[in-house]
């Protein structure tokens, strides 16, 4: 196949965001009548259609930066108008790279170059690749800290999420439709699914909508390497399996159209290729889009599959640390436009903005710590408790789950290890969790964040387990899930926010407990060690000094205000208060003197 040849063919054309198609991923035109128009939106186009007045009257804004060019990492229109709209860029920031939004950065060697070696000094050649020109390619402000700080930052506005009339979209559907209409006819559609959440980033309605349109659909299930023991042969039909169980809801997807990959260390990206075999003619090129879930690794998969291919336009793009090319964050709605990028031989590759979700646990977290803290970016450590009737589980301040009847149960918990765990009474867990929540169970880490939460819904859980497999898991959306073993049947209650969305489904790792064996509670078995005190102490000085700050701010503020308002003096108001000493040498005017007399003759050294 010509797109993906031995040699690594070089791409015909470079850049990110094709004009002619990245130009409709704006356009519905919502907000003509606003009294301000958002910064960001695509260059003046049809000035007949909303978008393209509401973009030639962008253009007309005095004042900022402006030009057609898009974020490398989101896809949004860079201006240096508003902070708090998507794509800025500081124009100090924005003088540093070229017309052509690159520039070339090289690490200089440690040392004071000289121009001559004498005679009998070794000279040792440094053939590394860490002091090699490297290009990096232009990012707005939001995305440059994403990638390097891993903070949100304020939170932006538009996007691909605004609909029509200025308004943010209410439904999914709404987000799903946006999607699949601006999907070029005959292209072929990579259905990014999280293996680690899988019945929420399933989306059957985006299935179903792709289907209509008769676009060829392959389900690519995505972070396989988060799971343990998963990378083997016998594993790895096992799993493919339980996908297939699984993914009935979607109309019966064939087992030859479902690939396991791992966006982030390339796993599985040769079996890909042998499926796209199957759809793509190099006589008959066609445009491969990526959808899903948000927070499902589209854009990791996007950077790794132009990585694979032999795409160099992206400039410096690491992979393990997140930082170049697309930005990847667990941060819901990083991609805010369509992004285009051109291959050989006329095939185009295209990230689209991931359809959002409300019934998932991220969707109710604000702060890039705790964001962080749910993902699974690296692969599961699951960890087994014993549990009795009356015993609850917390995880985190988020959620706790209270075994109301049956048996023993042997809980093997799957989520991220910086998420606290801890087994207590179920008559003190309520009371437990409001007084130590954000101080001792997070994330959250922040008490207001964890007062949005509140209060928690039940759900009811009825389970049933064998000695040593789990037969059953209790997902909750966006978070992870719980294996659940033991003899007999077993009543649960499942607490967590409003909303978010509660699931029982067959076992997909039913041998761990076996495989790990049964670990006693300990307090510090999970995100208390040493680091992650370091770490919350840091959280809490920081805090502290921002509130500090603020609080001196909006004092100097007041104080300014209260200086630099205007103040009424009545007539004939004395500017010195009579009976006020005045130094040698000063007289008091009582009265000024009137505008016909002649001025009174004064001493000339007499001071005033």
């Amino acid at each position: 196949l010509a797109l993906w040849a031995a040699g690594r063919l070089r791409p015909a054309l470079g850049g990110v965001g094709a004009r002619g198609f990245a130009a409709s991923g704006d356009g519905d035109g919502g907000g003509l009548m606003a009294p301000e128009l958002p910064a960001g939106l695509p260059p003046p186009g049809d000035v007949s259609k909303p978008a393209g007045l509401e973009a030639l009257l962008r253009h007309a804004t005095p004042g900022g930066q402006k030009d057609e060019r898009r974020c490398s990492g989101c896809g949004a229109w860079l201006h240096s108008n508003s902070p708090s709209e998507h794509g800025y860029i500081p124009p100090e920031a924005w003088a540093k790279f070229s017309a052509s939004g690159r520039k070339k950065t090289r690490k200089e060697p440690m040392g004071v170059p000289v121009e001559w070696v004498p005679d009998g000094v070794e000279v040792q050649r440094d053939t590394s690749v860490k002091y090699k020109v490297r290009t990096k390619v232009i990012t707005c402000e939001r995305c440059y800290r994403l990638q390097h700080y891993h903070r949100t930052g304020e939170p932006v506005t538009g996007g691909f999420y605004r609909m029509e009339g200025g308004r943010e979209w209410q439904h999914e559907a709404e987000v799903v439709e946006k999607v699949v209409r601006r999907m070029r006819k005959g292209s072929i559609v990579l259905k990014i699914v999280d293996i680690t959440d899988f019945e929420s980033s399933l989306v059957p309605e985006l299935f179903d909508a792709c289907r209509q349109r008769q676009f060829p659909v392959i389900l690519v299930v995505n972070k396989v390497d988060a799971l343990p023991q998963t990378l083997r042969d016998k594993a790895l039909d096992r799993l493919k399996v339980w996908v297939r169980r699984m993914s009935r809801q979607a109309r019966n997807t064939s087992a030859g159209d479902i690939v396991l990959v791992s966006a982030k260390s390339g796993f599985g990206f040769q079996q890909l290729e042998e499926r796209l075999r199957h759809h793509l003619d190099p006589d008959d090129p066609k445009w491969i889009y990526t959808v899903g879930r948000t927070n499902s690794g589209k854009s990791t998969f996007v950077n790794r599959f132009l990585w694979f291919i032999g795409y160099n336009h992206q400039g410096l793009v690491q992979h393990k640390r997140t930082v170049g090319g697309v930005t990847r964050a667990p941060i819901p709605g990083t991609t805010l436009h369509f992004m285009s990028f051109a291959l050989p031989k006329g095939f185009r590759l295209v990230d689209t903005p991931g359809v959002p979700s409300r019934a998932q646990m991220t969707s109710k977290l604000s702060e890039g710590i705790d964001l962080y803290g749910v993902a699974f970016t690296k692969k599961t450590a699951p960890i087994t408790y014993a549990m009795h009737t009356g015993r609850s589980l917390l995880i985190g301040a988020m959620a706790r789950i209270d075994q109301v009847q049956g048996a023993i149960t042997f809980a093997t918990l799957f989520f991220n290890p910086e998420v606290t765990l801890h087994i207590c009474r179920t008559q003190r867990a309520e009371a437990l969790l409001d007084k130590k929540a954000s101080t001792f169970f997070f994330p959250p880490h922040n008490r207001e964040d964890y007062d949005r939460l509140q209060p928690l819904v039940r759900h009811r859980v009825e389970v049933i387990g064998s000695s040593d497999r789990a037969w059953d898991d209790i997902v909750i959306a966006g978070l992870g899930w719980v294996a659940i073993s033991g003899y007999g049947t077993k009543l649960l209650d499942v607490w967590v926010p409003k909303g978010v969305r509660v699931f029982r489904r067959p076992a997909l790792m039913p041998q761990e407990m076996r495989n790990r064996g049964i670990t006693r509670f300990h307090i510090n078995h999970r995100a208390r060690g040493p680091r992650m005190r370091r770490k919350k102490n840091a959280i809490v000085r920081a805090r502290r000094d921002k509130a500090l700050r603020d609080a001196l701010r909006a004092d100097r503020s007041a104080m300014e205000e209260a200086h630099g308002a205007p103040r009424e003096v009545e007539e004939g108001t004395a500017f010195v208060e009579e009976g006020v000493e005045l130094p040698a040498g000063y007289t008091l005017i009582s009265q000024p003197p009137a505008p016909d007399a002649a001025p009174a003759a004064q001493d000339p050294a007499a001071p005033r």
